[in-house]
């Protein structure tokens, strides 16, 4: 995971919100609070080999990491989704799994520090 520059960029929530920082802060709240749970779900899930759950599971962070313009965090879900889906590359999933916790790692401290910007 090479990174020149930010995971995340907040343009596509600013023009969903209408610029409210209220609203910003809000769906920025809720993917910080949720994300590292899905994350242990996702794992649980591959431990487990509940492929059907971690594909559900992948599918419904995806939105979330649009709205916050992390486009290579949503592509490696994409990944795991596919992958669970068609019960292909199951080996390469536990490290995708561990690749995705390592950029929400980052993506939660540019959105904590977006949250901060915001006064909110």
């Amino acid at each position: 995971m090479e990174s020149n520059g930010p995971l995340t960029d907040l343009n596509y929530l600013k023009s969903l919100t209408g610029g409210a920082n209220d609203k910003i802060a809000k769906y920025i709240r809720m993917f910080l609070t949720g994300t590292p749970i899905s994350i242990q779900q996702m794992e649980l899930h591959a431990l487990s080999k509940d492929w059907n759950g971690l594909r559900q599971t992948a599918h419904a962070l995806k939105p979330q990491l649009g709205f916050f313009g992390a486009k290579g965090s949503e592509e490696l879900l994409r990944e795991i989704e596919r992958s669970a889906d068609e019960q292909s590359e199951l080996e390469l999933i536990p490290a995708k799994i561990e690749n995705f916790r390592k950029q929400y790692d980052i993506i939660s401290v540019e959105l904590e520090t977006a949250l901060r910007e915001t006064g909110v």
